[in-house]
C-alpha cells in the first residue's frame, strides 16, 4: 500500500514536473519572440549618439490612467496642451508642473519682497519714533509700529506655509515621475 501510494505520487511528480518544464519552454519561446520583435522597433543610444539628439525634445510614456488632480490640489490640468507632451505617471503634463511651480515660486518670492519691505517700514517708524519730540505724534507712529510689526507677523507665516507648499508640491512631482528638469524654474 505505501509502495503504490509512492508510486503514486512519484507519478504525478514526475507529471507536474514535465508539464511546468514545457510551460517554461513555451514562455521562454514566447520570450525570444517578443525581444526580436523590439530589437527592431528600438535601439539604444550610446555616447557617439548624443551630438544627433543633442537639444531635442524629451518625451515619456504613461499607462492609459487618466488625468488626475491630488486631494488640496485644486488647481485644474491645462485644456489645450500640446499633443505628445510628456506626462507624469498621473497623466499631468510638463506644462502643468512648470506652471504650477512657477506660480507657488512667485508667491514665495512676492513675500519675501514684502518681508523686506515691511522690515524697511518699521526701521523708519522706528527712527521717526525717536526723533519726534511731539508726544502725540509718537503715540501716532507707536500705532503704526504696532500694524506694521502685526503685518510682519503675518507676513513670516504666510511665507512659511507657502515655502511649504512649495516643498510639498516639488515632492508630489518627483513621487509622481515627473522629470527633474520639470522642476526648475526656466530662465527666459
Amino acid at each position: 500500500m505505501r509502495v503504490a501510494l509512492a508510486v503514486i505520487c512519484t507519478g504525478l511528480f514526475l507529471a507536474a514536473a514535465n508539464g511546468h518544464a514545457q510551460s517554461l519552454g513555451d514562455l521562454g519561446k514566447r520570450e525570444r519572440e517578443r525581444r526580436e520583435k523590439i530589437e527592431g522597433e528600438s535601439q539604444p543610444i550610446t555616447n557617439r549618439d548624443t551630438q544627433k539628439y543633442k537639444g531635442g525634445a524629451i518625451t515619456t510614456t504613461s499607462g492609459s490612467r487618466p488625468p488626475v488632480s491630488t486631494p488640496g490640489n485644486e488647481k485644474s490640468l491645462p485644456a489645450g496642451d500640446k499633443a505628445g507632451e510628456p506626462v507624469d505617471l498621473l497623466g499631468r503634463p510638463e506644462s502643468f508642473w512648470r506652471r504650477t511651480l512657477s506660480d507657488e515660486r512667485q508667491k514665495v518670492k512676492e513675500l519675501n519682497h514684502e518681508a523686506n519691505a515691511l522690515t524697511l517700514k518699521l526701521a523708519d517708524l522706528q527712527t521717526r519714533f525717536y526723533r519726534e519730540a511731539d508726544g502725540f505724534k509718537q503715540q501716532q507712529i507707536q500705532r503704526e509700529i504696532q500694524k506694521t510689526i502685526y503685518k510682519q507677523d503675518l507676513n513670516q507665516e504666510n511665507l512659511a506655509q507657502a515655502q511649504t507648499r512649495l516643498r510639498d508640491l516639488e515632492k508630489e512631482a518627483r513621487e509622481s515621475g515627473a522629470l527633474p528638469g520639470w522642476l526648475t524654474a526656466r530662465n527666459p
